[in-house]
């Protein structure tokens, strides 16, 4: 008797919150990624980005050699209407 498992193939990130130099990127209900930094209104296409823009707002990158996430550089989708 022969078993075949199949790994159902899911994105790890998904859209759950992930905690990047303290502060924390989490996914938007209308799609793409916001962050907790401040002032930062925008909205990014995927967590690349959004961990590209954490990096931005604090200088230099805090994982050095992952160049598949800084190849993403920085993609704007949209910004966050906060109507106060």
């Amino acid at each position: 008797m022969m078993i075949r498992v199949v790994w159902k193939e899911t994105n790890a990130k998904g859209y759950k919150p992930v905690k990047y130099r303290k502060h924390e990127v989490k996914g938007h209900e209308g799609g793409g990624w916001v962050t907790d930094i401040e002032g930062d209104n925008n909205i990014y296409k995927n967590h690349y980005c959004a961990l590209n823009a954490i990096d931005a707002h604090l200088g230099d990158y805090g994982q050095k050699g992952d160049s598949k996430r800084k190849n993403y550089g920085i993609q704007i989708i949209g910004t966050i209407n906060k109507e106060e």
